[in-house]
């Protein structure tokens, strides 16, 4: 199958893991993968590492006149059938839908699926009649978003709209779960953009809040300079500086997981979905995590981790507290993490039924 993944955004986060993932699977499943960038090295490096073709264009607004027709040349020379488009945003989908008509009835040979990765209300307008009617198949990584989606009645044939649970690929060394640390001193670890709608402020105030329990935070990833050290000068005055790691950007995300015991998701907006959470439970690890998006479709309060009210940094504390202190509850939740991530969230599983949606 000839697919083709558009990756507008400069900057890399979920939405641009979701579509590396699905390239780097289906080219180890044989098929004909290539994604099209605008050409900025902090996306383009990771698709290159990948070992993923990549091609460049402006993928620009509503006076990019040169996608659609260097889109259309591009199709037009393809002999397949069928090919499908991959778009991960309303812009790219209408720069696709403005290709369609430009190659006539061979725009027919196009299938275009579109993933919507916000939770967003949908627009009503002709203009984005236009672009629905493009999309072949309206993909949602929640049922979150395609709710929110769904509540301002736009103009969409639900007959072409589905719902996939996002998934990662988990690196082959880190497959089988490994055994929780089990020493006294408790390691809870964040891993993420630091950002205010994460939440790692209020998390650093239920540090504060547990006073002397044997507790180490580690921090991994990076942000706003600025914001960055808002952070650290918010730990020094609540007195956790001592016991708070900033491990800034990580390669290797995995290797920090496994060393923590609890690991904690306190985001104050509503996640669209929250792969970190399938990484921490495709390690094993329990998770404290906020209710305040789709991450009740991900795991069960009491089950596999903790949920808490956002931005409640006491019942956050409460959370943390009540894993920190028995090992066996951690030990327990983490077996519970992996089952469900293995038998619900398994990447073959979600790759599968993209491939449905492909060839429907």
């Amino acid at each position: 199958m000839r697919v083709i993944h558009l990756v507008r955004s400069t900057s890399w986060g979920g939405g641009e893991r979701y579509a590396l993932d699905l390239c780097r699977y289906a080219a180890g499943q044989g098929h004909d993968v290539t994604a099209i960038t605008r050409g900025v090295n902090t996306v383009d490096r990771n698709f290159r590492e990948a070992s993923v073709p990549l091609l460049r264009m402006p993928l620009g607004g509503v006076l990019d006149f040169v996608t659609p027709l260097r889109l259309a040349r591009l199709v037009s020379r393809m002999p397949e059938e069928r090919v499908v488009i991959h778009v991960h945003n309303f812009k790219d989908a209408e720069l696709v839908a403005r290709t369609k008509l430009l190659l006539g009835k061979s725009g027919g040979k196009i299938w275009l699926v579109c993933t919507r990765h916000l939770v967003k209300a949908g627009k009503c307008s002709r203009r984005w009649r236009g672009i629905y009617d493009a999309i072949d198949r309206l993909v949602f990584v929640s049922a979150l978003t395609r709710r929110e989606f769904l509540s301002t009645a736009p103009p969409v044939d639900e007959s072409r709209v589905r719902t996939v649970l996002n998934s990662i690929i988990v690196p082959e060394k880190y497959a089988v779960p490994r055994p929780l640390p089990g020493r006294q001193e408790v390691r809870l670890l964040f891993t993420g953009r630091l950002s205010p709608e994460k939440g790692v402020d209020v998390l650093i105030r239920a540090m504060a809040m547990l006073g002397d329990m044997p507790l180490r935070l580690s921090v991994a990833g990076t942000g706003n300079p600025g914001y960055v050290n808002e952070l650290k000068r918010l730990a020094r005055e609540c007195g956790v500086e001592a016991r708070i790691e900033w491990k800034g950007f990580l390669n290797d995300v995995f290797a920090e997981i496994v060393k923590a015991d609890i690991c904690v998701a306190p985001s104050v907006w509503r996640e669209p979905f929250g792969l970190m959470l399938l990484e921490y439970m495709s390690q094993g690890r329990p998770a404290v995590t906020s209710s305040s998006g789709a991450q009740p479709e991900i795991m069960t309060d009491g089950i596999e981790g903790i949920l808490v009210k956002s931005g409640d940094h006491a019942a956050l504390a409460g959370a943390i507290g009540k894993l920190a202190e028995d090992a066996e509850l951690r030990r327990r939740m983490g077996e519970e993490a992996y089952r469900t991530y293995s038998e619900k969230f398994a990447y073959e599983k979600f790759f599968d039924r993209i491939i449905d949606i492909y060839g429907e």
